[in-house]
């Protein structure tokens, strides 16, 4: 962070890897066949539906996922649901054989955290009429 007549600003980041470049294709190619991965993200393997990825508010790539199994956040919160992954931080991944519905869009904002998407999936109706 720097000081700016406007208050405390984040530097800008750098221009991503090579290999981030390529897991960000891998992770879109991901997004628009609706294909479920396995990701291992800080040492725990998961299960997720990958429905989005893009450049988040902070500068980073990220993937907005709805994990369906794998490391839970707490003893009340069963694994299942809406997560955000840091894509620089993402250890590996496998793409699964098994392909995904689209889970119901929470309104227009519903990938709050990316203000630039890359890829996403289609609108819940629209997929399952295709």
């Amino acid at each position: 962070m720097r000081n700016t007549p406007a208050g405390p600003r984040a530097e800008a980041s750098p221009p991503p890897s090579r290999t981030l470049r390529r897991r960000v294709a891998r992770l879109a190619r991901a997004v628009r066949e609706r294909r479920a991965l396995e990701l291992l993200y800080g040492g725990a393997w998961r299960v997720v539906h990958p429905h989005a990825i893009g450049r988040m508010g902070t500068g980073r790539t990220g993937l907005l996922t709805w994990q369906t199994a794998g490391l839970a956040r707490g003893p009340a919160d069963p694994g299942e649901g809406w997560r955000m992954f840091d894509v620089a931080r993402i250890e590996a991944t496998r793409a699964l054989r098994a392909h995904f519905a689209p889970r119901p869009r929470g309104g227009p904002a519903w990938t709050a955290g990316i203000d630039a998407p890359v890829a996403e999936v289609p609108p819940r109706a629209e997929a399952l009429a295709a």
